[in-house]
């Protein structure tokens, strides 16, 4: 049987790395495990590998995990499209999520 870990090692290699110098320059990729193994079943068949496959390959190529917190916008004032006030909106925080940090290869 191929061995599917060392082969998603081998394409994520091809594409992103765990850390960078330019990280405040350099685009950053944040995923969900579960959106990694989605990715990574565009090549690799699906039965072989799971989400614990990718965790151990992640984990074992140094990939760090971040805190992501998301928003959403809420209607905070409705406004009044008769005297051209246009409805406010603020960002609210809806939840926190763990990712993995992808730095993109140049």
């Amino acid at each position: 049987m191929q061995d599917y870990k060392e082969a998603m090692k081998t394409i994520l290699a091809k594409y992103y790395e765990p850390t960078s110098v330019f990280e405040k320059v350099m685009p950053v990729y944040e995923a969900t495990t579960s959106k990694m193994l989605h990715w990574f079943r565009g090549v690799i068949p699906e039965n072989p590998i799971d989400e614990h496959d990718v965790y151990d390959v992640f984990s074992e190529l140094g990939f760090q995990q971040k805190q992501k917190i998301l928003f959403d916008k809420v209607q905070i004032s409705e406004g009044n499209p008769k005297k051209g006030i246009k409805p406010k909106f603020e960002d609210v925080e809806v939840g926190r999520i763990l990712v993995w940090h992808l730095y993109e290869k140049l």
